[in-house]
């Protein structure tokens, strides 16, 4: 746990720097409105790529773990999962490419931005491999890899970015969005075929029907978690734009990638050792003795984690944004509450995701998630801006004592 949470520290810790400096660039060059604008098209990104890739990278990181040593099974895995990908990335780029005119307006309330999510439709295929290939690096245990993979492309997009927002405003943006997934694609690429195990037999093989089965079960666990949580967010920032204003909207998304950058830290370490980890263990007693360790090394990391942040919360906001930023500043107790909240509880959504309990994830993700939507609007309306905080304090606060209540035989001798 400490060794694969060093080297995934570096790589989120690279991320963390070079996001906020696009965040930076993004807050002087356009302001709170951009901020929201680039959010939504992320958004819909993480939407948009789920459908492409099948929603399977955390059933393929759990079958490639368990069968690092049996080759023939690891070509049936490689193979169907690539063929899945391939297929519905096809797919869902011919489908954004026809409707982009609709998309751009419902998305952004506006149809000059149709040619973005054109250029999009062609370059999903991109978007989908890379996130196999991620996963696919993650299942044999390529730690270094990946990491080198997290740095390049960090460093990478820092440069295209900042480049194509400082000539182009918010179109170039959301054009850099689309060429860094180029340059992380052939990134990817030269990882996987140096790595020793790879043969470009394993990806020769037939879909086979078994793992299809088996991955196509992950797509739904993916759909309840990747697809409504940006789908949410779309819903919550829509309507703050509408009943409050862009810039409020603004704030708020400004307060969210603070606190995924800092939380990236873990839940990078919890995505690339613990899924892992957990899908080999079969002894309960096992499985207890590792969650309870990693409970162990990320709670006080975590409590001095959202300490720090909230008492330098100030600093934070001038120096990752402006001093525009500044009103934001109320809404950071909540949102720290809720996201210690949010990671002692995916400590266990990850054993459920390891053992494959999806009836009991799924139900678990699309209550909590469509709760989330309503209270958020229901508590903006009553406090303004600071009830959709409130909201995802209540909402974590309730999740962590459900998981907890459902999987006590896990935690508890």
């Amino acid at each position: 746990m400490l060794n694969t949470s060093f080297y995934t520290g570096i790589g989120t810790l690279i991320g963390f720097i070079s996001g906020f400096v696009v965040n930076k660039v993004i807050a002087v060059f356009i302001g709170p409105s951009g901020v929201a604008i680039i959010s939504q098209f992320q958004n819909f990104i993480t939407v948009s790529t789920t459908f492409a890739s099948g929603g399977i990278e955390q059933g393929v990181v759990k079958y490639l773990a368990g069968v690092r040593g049996d080759d023939e099974k690891k070509a049936l895995i490689l193979s169907t999962s690539l063929r899945i990908s391939l297929f519905l990335s096809l797919f869902v780029g011919i489908s954004i490419s026809i409707f982009s005119n609709f998309i751009s307006f419902k998305l952004f309330g506006t149809r000059e931005y149709q040619y973005i999510l054109i250029v999009f439709g062609f370059t999903i295929l991109l978007f989908g491999l890379n996130k196999l290939f991620m996963s696919i690096l993650n299942g044999m245990g390529e730690i270094k890899k990946l990491v080198g993979v997290n740095i390049s492309s960090s460093l990478f997009g820092l440069l295209i970015t900042s480049f194509c927002i400082y000539l182009f405003g918010i179109s170039g943006a959301l054009v850099a969005i689309l060429i860094s997934q180029l340059v992380i694609f052939f990134i990817l690429f030269l990882f996987v075929i140096k790595s020793k195990w790879f043969t470009l037999s394993y990806f020769k093989r037939k879909m086979e029907k078994n793992y299809s089965k088996k991955l196509f079960r992950y797509s739904i666990m993916a759909a309840s978690s990747l697809l409504f949580t940006p789908l949410v967010q779309i819903g919550i920032r829509n309507h703050i734009t509408e009943t409050i204003s862009m810039e409020a909207a603004g704030y708020w998304t400004g307060l969210l990638k603070i606190t995924s950058a800092y939380l990236g830290i873990i839940t990078s370490s919890l995505s690339i050792y613990y899924l892992p980890k957990l899908s080999i263990l079969k002894e309960r007693i096992d499985i207890r003795r590792e969650l309870l360790n990693g409970y162990k090394i990320i709670t006080p990391v975590l409590i001095l984690m959202v300490f720090s942040i909230y008492l330098l919360r100030d600093y934070v906001i001038t120096i990752l944004y402006s001093s525009e930023f500044l009103k934001m500043k109320s809404l950071f107790a909540p949102q720290l509450a809720g996201d210690f909240f949010k990671i002692m509880s995916w400590l266990i959504a990850y054993l459920m995701i390891a053992k494959a309990f999806t009836r009991t994830f799924i139900v678990l993700e699309i209550v909590f998630l469509c709760t989330s939507y309503l209270l958020s609007i229901y508590l903006i309306s009553l406090i303004g801006l600071e009830g959709v905080v409130w909201a995802h304090f209540i909402i974590y606060f309730m999740y962590f004592v459900i998981v907890v209540i459902l999987f006590r035989g896990y935690i508890i001798k």
